[in-house]
């Protein structure tokens, strides 16, 4: 397994089905961005956090854009620019332009400068290469630093800290890393970053009044006739009993309105009763197929309703009796929240809370509470039949009364009156009970949204100190640097006996959660991490999984293969826009890992510019120094080694030689 002759192993051949689980983009967010009249200063500390999330081309862009074409220049600024050229490359790759702008900070620097000795480092660091002579001045360098300086340096000057004079470095870099792994509670905060920023409480609106033009139109023409009628009957009843007449026809008109007010708030309980009977207890949704909005909403709910499952309750009752309601709440989110611009991770939140809720009512034996809340009181079913007694009675009265004048046509009219009362009542409860209805929802759609409010503010506040891109570039700078102590431990290698070293991450497979800021890379919530490690006898190659958010190693896996052993390596796009980065080898089937994601929805909507998240991407993912040094060894085999010496020389002479000009 670790025979350095044996022949190519590979054992990354996983990177073919990825999927993302979740994505979010963060913005605006001010860190990587640049304002539209920025000062010098302010174009520096954009780069300056460009280069401390690791996207050093970025950083020197805006580095030099402050120093050299807005004269920002001090010890601070030089040191920075200094470590922007240098970060993540070798000498070979920094092009003799930008060399070229160290020296028009010429004589800025005095000795006594807070930052001229983090410059000297620099300078003693890469004139130091290859000798084995000065470990104790290093380290006396380095204690003369701040804590600031000290980790910037040992940071970016990775590649420099190869001899073994930078061992004591590297152990001073190992012991920080172990400790900054889980800084700022890494584990309690570290999956925020990968939340989208929620949409806001929503709850789908109260349905409006329905009533038909019919049912109008024929309480009218019933009401119309029932007044003609009685009124006819009441006039004739007068005649004959005088204000006893009168008082019965006040009180067939009371008995009608309280019979009509009582009546329509006993139906309109009963009609919401029964659509919240049929509502709970419709069956079980079928899951949609496909990646869209309904999908994904689809399974959260199943996720979650299988998440909190109410504690020793059966799991099989708990979903079935709970899948009306859950079916109906999830038609309510697909409802309210399907728009172009929402993703469904920005509702999850909301998901979560309703089936949380539906847990808790159902294990208190509260979910069918309804059917007591919207049981007609006994009062009101007593006064509607009461009342309409009463009207009846008061009716018999008069049509009693004024039949001793005009028995037959009093007797006609009191036909049509009673056809006409009865038929303008059912028209009157329907519409009354219609606007009540109407109410009632709105009432309850108010204290849903107040309920749903309050788990949302919970929410934001849970999510208030979500870590910032720098935060997550420092953690996973740390996790780099564990992954380096690992492999010199496994491989028992000295920093010496590394010639060469070069990382790649790339998200692990099969799913992963993945977030970016506005012009940052994507951070992920699972890496592959890569390192290649040449030495004498060959590459030796450790593949690690990595939950981030945990902070833990998953998985290892070992790889050695000769020199010789390399045919190809490259990174190329796919037609679906993905990045791949591909070593072959002479025996065995090359080594193929995804570096970046195809375009998606979310990005496609949310994402100002997918194209240059994946460049930028590839830059902090270690890729383009990766290519450098594969490629190299690749053409050129182990003498790449001795002949990148070789070719440093010039460029190191020159940087020496400008460094050094910095100090007046």
């Amino acid at each position: 397994m670790n025979d350095p002759h044996s022949g190519p192993t590979n054992l990354a051949m996983d990177s073919a089905n990825v999927a993302v689980q979740a994505e979010a983009i963060h913005g605006p967010v001010s860190v990587y961005q640049v304002e539209s009249a920025p000062s010098p200063q302010q174009t520096f500390n954009v780069g300056l956090n460009a280069l401390h999330g690791g996207m050093a081309p970025e950083a020197r862009e805006h580095i030099r854009d402050a120093v050299v074409l807005g004269r920002y220049i001090n010890g601070r600024s030089c040191f920075y620019l200094l470590l922007a050229l240098l970060s993540g490359r070798t000498l070979q790759q920094v092009p003799p332009g930008e060399i070229a702008m160290l020296r028009c900070m010429h004589g800025a620097i005095k000795d006594d400068d807070e930052w001229a000795d983090a410059i000297k480092l620099v300078d003693h660091l890469l004139t130091s290469r290859p000798t084995e002579d000065g470990a104790a001045d290093l380290e006396q360098e380095l204690q003369k630093l701040t804590n600031e300086q000290r980790n910037d340096v040992l940071q970016h000057m990775e590649m420099f800290l190869d001899s073994s004079a930078e061992d004591a470095l590297w152990t001073r870099a190992f012991e920080a890393a172990r400790s900054d792994r889980y800084a700022e509670n890494r584990e309690g905060r570290a999956w925020k970053f990968f939340q989208p920023e929620p949409i806001g409480a929503r709850v789908q609106p109260a349905d409006p009044v329905l009533i038909g033009l019919g049912t109008w139109t024929g309480a009218t023409v019933t009401t119309a006739l029932a007044l003609a009628t009685v009124g006819f009957i009441g006039l004739t009843a007068w005649q004959h009993t005088g204000m006893a007449a009168a008082s019965a026809l006040l009180a067939l008109a009371a008995g009608c309105y309280a019979s009509v007010r009582s009546g329509a708030e006993w139906r309109c309980r009963k009609e919401r009763r029964q659509a919240k009977d049929r509502e709970y207890g419709r069956p079980p949704a079928t899951t949609a197929r496909g990646d869209g909005f309904a999908s994904k909403i689809d399974h959260q709910f199943n996720h979650y309703s299988a998440r909190y499952t109410p504690p020793g309750a059966d799991k099989a009752r708990w979903l079935s009796e709970t899948a009306g309601v859950r079916r109906a709440l999830r038609d309510e989110v697909v409802t309210i929240y399907r728009e172009k611009t929402v993703n469904a991770k920005q509702v999850a939140w909301l998901t979560r809370y309703l089936v949380a809720d539906v847990a808790r009512r159902w294990q208190a034996g509260k979910l069918r509470d309804y059917r007591k809340e919207l049981r007609a009181p006994l009062p009101i079913r007593l006064m509607c039949v009461l009342a309409a007694l009463a009207a009846a009675a008061a009716g018999a009265f008069l049509i009693w009364s004024g039949a001793h004048i005009s028995p037959l046509i009093v007797s006609l009219s009191a036909l049509a009156a009673v056809a006409s009362v009865w038929f303008a009542a059912r028209a009157w409860v329907r519409i009354a009970a219609e606007y009540e209805r109407h109410f009632a929802d709105k009432a309850e759609k108010q204290g849903l949204l107040a309920d749903r409010q309050a788990a949302f503010s919970r929410w934001k506040r849970k999510l208030a100190d979500r870590p910032d891109d720098l935060e997550m570039a420092r953690w996973l700078e740390c996790d780099r640097k564990a992954v380096m102590e690992q492999a010199t431990a496994l491989y028992r290698l000295k920093r010496q006996d590394v010639l060469a070293h070069a990382f790649i991450e790339a998200p692990a497979t099969p799913s992963y959660d993945r977030a970016r800021v506005e012009k940052g890379p994507w951070r992920y919530s699972k890496y592959k991490i890569l390192l290649f490690l040449l030495t004498k006898d060959g590459v030796r190659q450790l593949t690690v999984h990595l939950d981030f958010q945990k902070a833990t190693f998953r998985s290892r896996a070992r790889t050695n293969y000769r020199y010789d052993a390399f045919t190809s390596v490259q990174v190329a796009e796919t037609d679906s826009g993905e990045n791949v980065f591909e070593l072959t080898l002479t025996n065995g089937d090359p080594i193929k890992v995804k570096m970046t994601d195809p375009p998606t929805d979310v990005t496609k909507n949310e994402d100002k510019g997918p194209q240059g998240a994946s460049q930028v991407t590839l830059g902090t993912a270690g890729i383009w120094n990766a290519l450098h040094i594969l490629e190299g060894v690749a053409a050129e085999g182990q003498e790449w080694i001795a002949f990148e010496r070789q070719r440093e020389k010039v460029p190191l002479a020159e940087v020496s030689k400008a460094v050094n000009a910095i100090f007046a």
